[in-house]
């Protein structure tokens, strides 16, 4: 792997970039701080493929609930549409605070789940969230369970 240090990488980022965009990573290392990995985006995408999502539908009289065990994390409502809503609303307020509080993305609880995490900060809209969390099982992987309560 390509090694650069902080100065060189910033003087060079150009060549940093079509270097990831070639599928080559490089290391960007700074005094006093924890070395970094630049990878292109296809490359960072695929590196977590293997990290999908299995929903349990829960469905329990009236109610409808979401159990996202990836992520520890419920969507409830009325209806399948409303559940899916709250786990979307549930999913958002967790990356909200994993993106201001240092102290929750270290928690050990939250570390086990990082490429989970990662998975869901690169979705790019509602749409791909919901395809991520909701896709069609490979045929090696497990698919969303549905389970009368």
């Amino acid at each position: 792997m390509q090694e650069r240090n902080y100065s060189e990488a910033r003087a060079d980022l150009a060549n940093l970039h079509e270097h990831a965009l070639r599928h080559l990573p490089t290391r960007i290392t700074r005094r006093r701080s924890e070395p970094v990995v630049v990878v292109s985006e296809a490359d960072f995408r695929a590196l977590l493929t293997p990290y999908s999502f299995h929903p349990d539908v829960f469905f329990d009289g009236p109610t409808v609930a979401i159990w996202l065990p990836e992520l520890a994390i419920w969507g409830r409502g009325g209806s399948f549409a409303d559940a899916k809503e709250d786990l979307l609303d549930e999913i958002e307020q967790l990356l909200a605070l994993l993106e201001s509080d240092e102290r929750a993305r270290l928690a050990p609880n939250m570390v086990a789940r990082v490429p989970w995490i990662y998975r869901l900060m690169g979705a790019a809209s509602d749409d791909e969230l919901i395809e991520l969390l909701f896709a069609e099982p490979a045929s090696d992987a497990q698919g969303p369970k549905l389970a009368a309560v």
